[in-house]
């Protein structure tokens, strides 16, 4: 078993809970465990654009640096990797370690601020999204071994949105030709259905006051993959998820008769293909209830 210090962020604690609990589920059941460092901070949420502005790198420094010193808590095989689940926090916790790595005077600056919360961070850690160990450490025929509930009749379109694909130095695949995604999907028994808007803006924050912004993407992601024979998406991001989601559902009432696609995380389906109990899924808090799709495909079952 290969622990790894796994950074949860916000969301997964609040709106996200199926995501994160199906993930450290699978971790254990592939023999990768995801353990949750303790006393993390907030990434930050969006890197800041302003190379100035150093108060915005305080907070995923100290996330890498909490990250390095709950390794040294684990075992020795433990990597000097920390492994996120939110696309977000994975684009921010690169970005900025990327950054503190190649400029010296920029970590100084941070770690000085770190030194009142007896922190400083050596750049010697490398973030990971938990896709990224699924793919390079685990590997998708290792996957597809554990498959106790292989997930046929689901045709599942993969939607990266921006933060998995963008920019390059967050990227955890090509950005043009992805494929982590789909390897996972087929590694679980289901069918790929491929839609040129895999990477297409949610809408991002513009829910927040700009919900026809969202609705308009959401449109269009959505449409895309039912055309092409969709009968559910995949995400790994709690946003994109929230925000297709939800959005489908108030669509629904605006514009009835259109059926609305389920929205899964990806360790949620690796949950429904491994065995894991039904619970850690939390489908009650779906706004577009997965359950029957799931029931007209005989997939319903497994542990309660």
């Amino acid at each position: 078993m290969v622990r790894y210090s796994y950074f949860p962020g916000c969301n997964l604690k609040t709106n996200a809970k199926g995501f994160e609990e199906t993930a450290i589920a699978v971790s254990k059941k592939l023999s990768a465990e995801l353990v949750e460092i303790p006393n993390w901070n907030c990434c930050g949420t969006v890197h800041t654009l302003s190379t100035d502005n150093m108060m915005r790198r305080i907070a995923p420094v100290r996330v890498l640096s909490r990250s390095r010193k709950h390794i040294d808590t684990l075992d020795e095989e433990t990597p000097n990797e920390v492994v996120t689940l939110c696309s977000m926090c994975n684009s921010t916790l690169k970005i900025v370690n990327d950054e503190v790595k190649h400029d010296h005077d920029k970590l100084e600056k941070v770690n000085y601020q770190l030194e009142e919360d007896d922190e400083i961070y050596k750049e010697d850690m490398e973030v990971k999204h938990f896709l990224e160990i699924l793919r390079d450490k685990i590997g998708f025929e290792n996957i597809a071994k554990n498959v106790v509930n292989p997930l046929k009749g689901l045709k599942i379109s993969p939607y990266y949105g921006c933060m998995l694909l963008h920019p390059d130095k967050a990227a955890i695949d090509d950005v043009e030709m992805p494929s982590v995604l789909e390897y996972l999907v087929e590694s679980l028994g289901a069918e790929v259905v491929d839609s040129p808007f895999f990477k297409l803006c949610c809408g991002s924050y513009q829910i927040v006051d700009e919900d026809r912004i969202v609705d308009s993407q959401v449109t269009k992601i959505v449409e895309a993959a039912r055309k092409r024979g969709a009968n559910a998406l995949v995400v790994a991001c709690p946003l994109c998820a929230y925000n297709i989601d939800h959005q489908q559902k108030i669509l629904k009432e605006k514009v009835p008769g259109k059926l609305p696609l389920p929205v899964f995380y990806f360790t949620q389906l690796m949950a429904l293909a491994l065995g894991v109990p039904l619970k850690l899924n939390h489908f009650e808090d779906h706004h577009i209830n997965p359950k029957p799709l799931l029931k007209e495909l005989g997939l319903s079952g497994g542990k309660k």
